[in-house]
């Protein structure tokens, strides 16, 4: 009734080939055509580190009957029909390869019942080929069941990586996912042990709180056809950048290289960019974690435009939080060996490096690494109270930036009511 059989001269235009090389893979593509059929709840189960077995299982709008035969045929899709199609791509799964690739090297069950259904149906696959198809009573949603896999390709399942390893590149890959959709709740299973459970949130920066483990930093900014938000943890053991690109997580090493520049070696960060559909190519790689800017050069300065010159006023961020009153500004605190620089602002107590903040003011002034890092104020130098308030002030001027020119953090900061929570005390 939705799925079609791609036509011959849309299949040629599209870079399909071979995408399951993995279990990661299965999942990655289940979970996407979970996400496209609308599931608030989505739960993955593995056993073998998936080499025996990976369930997905979702809440979303289920599969039509007339469909659930056809779902695993090769080039069988209901996100496009024609070749103009792959220049408007909103969807995660567009290419009709997933289910049809899956199916050829493994044994797969899949169950669904239609939202408009009294009951599902279920059908079973091994190595691409119907073996059976019935009726069954089941919620709506879909349960896709992959068995074996890689059993006919021996030399493919002899490559697999062990257990753990296959295990956690399915649990990054969810946490991925989870960033990009705040409103559903992901759990993950591996040998009956529960590994990642994320409630759905109200919002994409509680979401990536959860996925970082701690609270985050938000600021975005907007230029032209190009917005851009960031969610950051700094000062972590590990940094890492989680790119999307209107939702969907990709690769892009250049891009990622000067996202750590800005933002920070030691940052975890979810950057998400938005752009009008027909400006992005996702019909890259078989993967699709590629991408392609159609106008590139000028996509990455505004890009940097946009980052450079974030709206974040460190003040303004506390004015929606429902807490008790505070003054305005910064409070100074004081100064640790002459080196930090302690202050209080809205529920957060700040500790700035001097030399840092000092270079990074410089910097946005000269534009020049060797000038700001000489001219800028030292470690070791005692500071009255104005001398700090008004080192704050001008870095605030000068658009108050997260990270010297070398990528350092100018600052760490700690909510009042984590402080609190560790004395036994309410907030």
């Amino acid at each position: 009734m939705f799925v079609e059989i791609l036509p011959p001269n849309v299949r040629k235009k599209i870079s399909a080939g071979e995408v399951i090389e993995s279990p990661a893979d299965v999942v990655k593509e289940l979970v996407e055509n979970s996400l496209d059929a609308k599931a608030t709840e989505i739960e993955v189960e593995i056993s073998k580190g998936g080499k025996r077995l990976i369930v997905v299982q979702d809440n979303g709008i289920g599969i039509h009957p007339e469909d659930i035969d056809k779902v695993f045929l090769e080039g069988a899709t209901s996100k496009i029909r024609e070749e103009k199609d792959l220049l408007r791509i909103t969807s995660y799964g567009f290419r009709g390869e997933a289910l049809h690739s899956i199916a050829t090297v493994s044994r797969m069950t899949i169950s669904s019942r239609y939202f408009q259904e009294l009951e599902g149906w279920k059908v079973e696959v091994e190595e691409g080929k119907l073996l059976s198809k019935e009726k069954v009573g089941m919620p709506v949603g879909t349960r896709v069941e992959v068995r074996d896999l890689f059993f006919n390709v021996p030399v493919r399942r002899k490559h697999l990586k062990r257990e753990d390893s296959e295990r956690n590149r399915i649990a990054n890959l969810l946490r991925e996912y989870a960033l990009a959709n705040h409103k559903v709740a992901f759990r993950f299973f591996s040998n009956a042990k529960k590994i990642l459970e994320l409630p759905s949130t109200k919002s994409q920066e509680e979401r990536a709180s959860d996925v970082f483990g701690g609270r985050v930093e938000t600021f975005y900014g907007e230029r032209e056809f190009l917005r851009v938000k960031v969610f950051a943890r700094r000062n972590v053991t590990k940094g890492k950048i989680h790119l999307f690109v209107n939702s969907r997580p990709v690769d892009s090493r250049n891009l990622k290289d000067f996202l750590r520049n800005l933002l920070g070696y030691k940052t975890l960060a979810a950057v998400f960019i938005e752009l009008p559909p027909f400006l992005v190519d996702f019909n890259v790689h078989p993967k699709k974690r590629e991408v392609r800017f159609l106008k590139e050069r000028k996509t990455l300065t505004l890009l940097r435009e946009a980052l450079k010159e974030e709206k974040y006023p460190l003040e303004e961020e506390f004015l929606a939080q429902e807490v008790k009153p505070y003054s305005a500004g910064f409070e100074i605190i004081g100064q640790l060996e002459d080196t930090v620089i302690v202050a209080k602002s809205g529920d957060y107590l700040y500790f700035f490096d001097q030399h840092l903040l000092s270079e990074s003011t410089l910097y946005k002034r000269l534009g020049r690494e060797d000038l700001s890092c000489r001219g800028a104020l030292k470690a070791g130098k005692t500071l009255t109270q104005k001398e700090m308030k008004e080192l704050i002030e001008e870095w605030k001027r000068a658009g108050a930036p997260k990270v010297c020119p070398h990528g350092r953090p100018v600052y760490f900061r700690l909510h009042l009511k984590d402080i609190y929570e560790k004395l036994g005390r309410v907030y």
